[in-house]
């Protein structure tokens, strides 16, 4: 088998030797040697005898807003992003971390009922199109090996999960949801439609497996939340994807011990970047109880236990992980986002234990 073979049928439930390894190199990139980095993430699964996987390849929507400016202003660690509209200016506040070489988001959008109505005219002005260029390029490069997850919405996550995340936050989205339910679920519903529009219009791309940035944990909102909210929205678009004969797999790094069954019942197919404690609640001996054969399990190695052990423990760690995964589909990956200190050679290491069968 080629990779996009053997994870097609590990993903199906089909017997594989050996188990895919589908590293995620999020994070960790950035920071492995210039040699590694200057041949390309598709050099580097090579190099290890590992099998790509392609998070989030190119989105076919294109989503336009008329009348809309972005303006970024930078200082120091901070950058500024304003939204400009007709109707009044939303803004984020981010701050970069240099040591984990990410962002962090310190000031929501969306603070007063003023700011929703900002964002309900960005969604009601919001336009929608097919551009499979992106999507043709990549294809052409990297791509052309292993297996794409396309990302099957530009907003990358649902609605619900978007207002938690990007323009309210946790607590204040409470608070809203409490004191003004109505322009909250206004909005919620207007991003929703547009969501449901991307997704039909995701059907024109060549991707059988799909995937968003969903973020799934408990860690943000609660798992009456996620029924009232989540749930039905992605349930809809996995019967729309069913419908064409294509799968969601669901993006879902934190804490999802009461959330994998929900996911189960409205369709998704898989879950990605399931991680064992500490950095999620769940194991994969559980998830697996829980969600019984018919789910693909992608995950399994907890970044904590990546980074801090030798790689000789790495060995034993992930002979108990691919044990752990048996009982249905299943793929091996790191979970989620990589520490900056994994080494190559511990990504070396992982690949050498799964394709030898040694697995001590």
């Amino acid at each position: 088998m080629n990779s996009r073979e053997r994870i097609a049928a590990a993903l199906e439930g089909q017997v594989v030797d050996p188990v895919p390894f589908c590293p995620f190199l999020a994070y960790v990139w950035d920071f492995f040697p210039e040699s590694v980095r200057s041949r390309g993430p598709l050099a580097f699964h090579q190099m290890i005898g590992a099998d790509p996987l392609w998070r989030g390849a190119p989105c076919a929507i294109r989503s336009e807003v008329p009348g809309l400016e972005l303006v970024q202003q930078t200082e120091g660690l901070d950058t500024q992003h304003e939204c400009r509209t007709p109707v009044g200016t939303l803004r984020w506040l981010y701050r970069r971390s240099e040591i984990g070489n990410t962002s962090f988001l310190l000031e929501h959008p969306l603070k007063r009922i003023e700011d929703y109505k900002i964002q309900m005219w960005i969604e009601e002005h919001t336009r929608m199109t097919v551009d499979l260029q992106p999507i043709r390029e990549f294809m052409a490069g990297d791509g052309r090996e292993g297996l794409s997850l396309g990302m099957l919405i530009p907003r990358y996550k649902s609605a619900f999960q978007s207002l938690v995340e990007q323009h309210v936050g946790t607590e204040a989205l409470t608070y809203a949801l409490a004191d003004e339910p109505e322009v909250v679920e206004s909005l919620w519903q207007a991003m929703v439609e547009n969501d449901r529009t991307a997704v039909r219009l995701s059907m024109e791309a060549p991707y059988d497996y799909f995937i968003t940035w969903e973020d799934s944990s408990t860690q943000n909102y609660s798992p009456a939340q996620y029924d009232r909210y989540i749930g039905p929205e992605i349930g809809e678009w996995c019967r729309i994807l069913k419908k064409a004969g294509r799968r969601y797999i669901q993006h879902a790094c934190g804490h999802v011990r009461e959330l994998v069954e929900r996911m189960r019942d409205s369709g998704v197919y898989g879950v990605e970047s399931l991680s064992p404690p500490p950095t999620g609640n769940v194991t994969l001996q559980e998830a697996r109880k829980r969600v019984g054969p018919g789910m693909a399990i992608i995950g399994g190695i907890e970044p904590v236990h990546f980074l801090n052990l030798s790689e000789m423990e790495l060995g034993d760690y992930i002979a108990q992980v691919l044990t752990d995964g048996q009982g249905g589909p299943y793929l091996l990956a790191n979970s989620d986002s990589c520490p900056p200190g994994v080494t190559v050679e511990k990504f070396k290491r992982v690949a050498d234990v799964v394709r030898a069968g040694n697995l001590r």
